[in-house]
């Protein structure tokens, strides 16, 4: 996931193009959202590339060592998936980048597929919610000007599969909902989103710790539906169980522990939770090792604790220590902040249509077109 950022520069409003897409309709309507962690972040769109007056977002597909001259054109192919818009090769360190060059609304009918997806009719209005969010994510990230990509085509990101991912359902998504962003006190937010928040979604400085201020419009959000239940239940299964031996718990902190700002120190004798966030979450690890504590923080605590090369499914659990043995029970996937994107499809098939779920998830944000 990216990193969590700092404040930035805002993005003024009125740098948006009042030409169209102020009267746009947000219509009501089986998916299976991935893990996907968003950082929080404004920024200026102003500063977003335009290409023939259409915004263009540079997509990081892979890197290469042997690379043709040039790019490829039009309706180009690469690993065997057809992508829109230009592939260029572009040197970068002691390899070759490969970049998709493509109309932002063209990427975004290539995102939703692997970010969402849906096979029920009833599921409309979460497709045009996660579009608007995909969109703003997408927005403010062109708008740093990086050097060589804008995105990349994972997790890290957002999901991209290009032409050979796009289907008539998300696309209509994306055509409903064309060229809106959602905006908070006249600036774009990158809107993050999430698997399975589970009853009560995160606000941001309890996952993105580094942070230095809250942020008003990600505050923890209540998922659970009047009668009993969460919006989120219907993806199925939300609890999770993860076991450690304390052995496994030395070896991770050895391993990850220095990206998290801890180093490893020997064997690890006893791990607690010390601090909790408004959402339930935990916000503060202690492992006590033969030399001293190691304090982990937020999303930094899943990146830790990984089962199987995979991170920690969310910081939304409880921890039981019997001997040598560690049992951590939790709910929900991914980092919770934003809009979850199970619960978005329960609301939708609630019937709650796309304003009310982006609102729902986003409290005090406004649409605002972009293009």
């Amino acid at each position: 996931m990216p990193s969590p950022s700092h404040a930035r520069k805002p993005f003024p409003r009125h740098a948006l193009s009042r030409r169209a897409l102020l009267g746009v309709a947000l219509c009501t309507g089986t998916a299976l959202p991935p893990h996907t962690d968003r950082a929080v972040h404004t920024l200026p769109a102003a500063a977003a590339a335009r290409q023939d007056g259409r915004l263009t977002i540079r997509v990081l597909l892979g890197r290469t060592t042997a690379a043709p001259a040039g790019g490829i054109l039009g309706t180009a192919v690469w690993n065997g998936r057809r992508y829109r818009g230009t592939i260029d090769f572009v040197p970068d360190g002691g390899g070759v980048a490969v970049v998709n060059r493509v109309d932002l609304e063209e990427y975004l009918r290539g995102v939703l597929p692997g970010e969402l997806g849906s096979r029920d009719p009833r599921d409309r209005a979460a497709l045009q919610a996660q579009a608007v969010a995909a969109r703003s994510y997408a927005a403010a990230r062109m708008a740093e000007r990086r050097a060589l990509y804008d995105v990349t085509a994972t997790v890290s990101d957002q999901v991209y599969g290009g032409l050979s991912a796009e289907k008539p359902e998300t696309d209509e998504a994306v055509r409903a909902t064309r060229g809106l962003v959602l905006t908070w006190s006249d600036q774009v937010i990158s809107a993050p989103y999430h698997s399975q928040g589970g009853p009560i979604t995160a606000a941001a400085e309890e996952v993105f710790w580094k942070q230095r201020s809250g942020t008003p419009y990600l505050r923890p959000v209540d998922d659970r539906v009047p009668g009993g239940g969460c919006f989120c239940d219907v993806g199925g299964g939300r609890e999770w169980e993860r076991r450690f031996s304390l052995d496994d718990i030395s070896e991770l902190l050895a391993r990850h522990g220095r990206s998290a700002g801890v180093s490893g120190g020997g064997m690890v004798h006893a791990v607690r939770v010390t601090a909790r966030g408004p959402s339930g979450r935990v916000t503060e690890l202690v492992i006590e090792t033969a030399a001293g504590r190691a304090v982990l923080h937020g999303n930094d605590i899943r990146f830790v604790l990984r089962s199987g090369g995979a991170i920690l499914p969310s910081t939304n659990f409880s921890i039981e220590q019997a001997g040598p043995q560690v049992v951590l029970r939790g709910v929900g996937n991914g980092h919770g902040v934003g809009m979850s994107q199970w619960g978005a499809i329960g609301r939708s098939r609630a019937g709650q249509d796309a304003r009310a779920i982006l609102a729902a998830y986003y409290p005090g944000t406004r649409l605002a077109p972009l293009l």
